[in-house]
């Protein structure tokens, strides 16, 4: 495989643009429940960052059953390292900041909701 070729699909796309998280708000602030939203959210932007790479993959694994192991073991360590460089502590800071972010949107909206009785 070409190093150039193999190098571009190890190397994940931009990451996303995020809300300043204060400082106030840290991994302290969060529920578990809602860290592990903060997980998946990561884990969700690292595979749309790693597309290629996952796709890659995925086209040389439907070739084989078995055989994958041994045939697509260079396409799965190009995968593997593509995400390994995309989930980091800045983009996990960066995801959430994204959650907590979209959660005072979410509690801004519903404090400014009128009530209403019945």
């Amino acid at each position: 495989m070409d190093p150039e070729l193999k190098e571009q699909l190890m190397t994940p796309g931009p990451p996303l643009d995020a809300p300043e998280l204060s400082p106030s708000l840290r991994l302290a602030s969060l529920t578990r429940r809602e860290e592990n939203a903060v997980i998946e959210l990561r884990r969700k932007h690292s595979y749309a960052q790693c597309a290629d790479a996952m796709k890659f993959f995925s086209e040389c694994s439907a070739k084989y059953t078995i055989g994958v192991l041994w045939n697509c073991k260079e396409h799965k360590e190009i995968m593997n390292e593509c995400l390994r460089r995309a989930n980091t502590a800045d983009s996990m800071d960066r995801a959430r900041s994204i959650f907590v972010h979209e959660k005072q949107k979410q509690l801004t909206e519903k404090k400014n909701k009128p009530r209403t009785l019945i």
